[in-house]
């Protein structure tokens, strides 16, 4: 289903501020915006907890719109996980839709990435509540497309323990019933699974399933280096993936040298070029990667050392330039007035250019002097 853009711009959100809806919440401030809505932090007036707000635009939205809408709403409201944003409850006026959600104030991954290195313990503790999360959606037919660091939300943590993160999973405006599809571009370029750029008159069917499987592989890649392999997994565009496609060994090789070879076996089953070839049972792939005894190369005699009886040759890796995007990508990340936006982002400018000086100003290791590939704006603010 494609999605029209909306002409309309929402109403200031001067007007909300302070609102009180249906005698149960009250609106505070805003904490960021999309085309379709604001966030907003709230309080709830019967326990004065916070609360987030996601205060959705109803007017001058056509048929689609609204079904998306709904469609959010529908799926957030039926899961139920601790490692998925929860949904509170819905109200409505004759102008918004006031999704009331958990208020996660440590901000996202991605900007926690920003600014910290990840531990290998903290990387393993993440992705396992990543792929419970994902495993759960799964389990009962609902699928992501669109998992990336920004859309990993951060919750203050009850546990003793200042270096564990807890996780919540939150976005659901690209999230789907329909594990096959023809819906190609659905999700965030840097992220997107290679069938996703094919060629054709035609578009192949889509794996929702090995969509997001193929996504949580760049998703951990980005955890442990701070930036993605590659822009896009298009070989017409990208020279990086199309050397990859050719040899998956320059993962490890050229990209990436201080991986493990047990890390760097389960990054390349997972970044299979055809969606069939993928794992796409969660608690397995689990399993395996639980198995990996540590991320990271630790010394040189350990059994990291490549397998003496696999081939391997020099791969030259040219450096990835920004490529114009040729493609019609319906990207929750994106805001342009030119292309299709999920309805459900949210986006808060004056973050979002702080986030990209500091992408700019940090000092960086050798392995993370490109900074991954970030869609500028992120829909969910600290």
């Amino acid at each position: 289903m494609n999605v029209t853009q909306n002409d309309q711009t929402p109403l200031p959100s001067l007007t909300l501020v302070d609102k009180v809806i249906e005698s149960k919440y009250q609106i505070l401030e805003e904490l960021g915006r999309g085309s379709f809505g604001y966030l907003f932090l709230g309080q709830s007036l019967r326990d004065n907890s916070f609360v987030a707000i996601k205060a959705l635009c109803k007017s001058g939205l056509n048929r689609s719109q609204l079904e998306l809408q709904r469609l959010e709403v529908s799926i957030q409201t039926s899961l139920d996980h601790s490692h998925l944003l929860a949904l509170h409850e819905t109200c409505e006026d004759q102008d918004h839709l006031f999704m009331i959600m958990d208020l996660c104030d440590q901000g996202d991954l991605f900007d926690y990435r920003m600014h910290n290195k990840l531990h290998e313990d903290q990387v393993v503790s993440v992705f396992v509540q990543i792929l419970d999360a994902v495993g759960y959606m799964h389990d009962h037919h609902i699928y992501h497309r669109d998992l990336k660091l920004e859309n990993i939300l951060l919750a203050t943590s009850e546990k003793d323990d200042p270096f564990y993160l807890d996780v919540k999973v939150g976005d659901f405006g690209l999230a789907t019933r329909e594990r096959f599809h023809q819906e190609t571009g659905c999700g965030s370029v840097g992220y997107l699974a290679p069938e996703h750029f094919a060629n054709g008159i035609n578009p192949p069917v889509m794996d929702a399933a090995a969509s997001d499987v193929w996504s949580l592989g760049i998703l951990l890649i980005a955890m442990l280096f701070g930036r993605q392999p590659w822009q896009e997994a298009n070989p017409q565009s990208d020279a990086t993936f199309q050397a990859f496609q050719r040899n998956p060994r320059i993962l490890k090789q050229e990209l990436f040298p201080s991986l493990s070879m047990a890390t760097y076996r389960f990054l390349v089953s997972v970044l299979v070029q055809h969606p069939s070839d993928r794992p796409i049972d969660i608690e397995e792939l689990k399993q395996q990667f639980l198995g990996i005894d540590h991320l990271l190369v630790r010394s040189e005699d350990d059994d990291d050392a490549e397998d003496e009886n696999e081939t391997s040759w020099p791969v030259a890796i040219p450096t990835t330039g920004v490529v114009p995007k040729a493609y019609d990508l319906k990207d929750s990340a994106i805001f342009s007035c030119n292309t299709d936006e999920s309805w459900s982002d949210l986006v808060d400018e004056e973050e979002a250019l702080l986030i990209e000086q500091c992408s700019k100003s940090l000092t960086l290791d050798k392995e993370e002097q490109e900074i991954f590939v970030h869609e500028e704006e992120i829909w969910w603010l600290q």
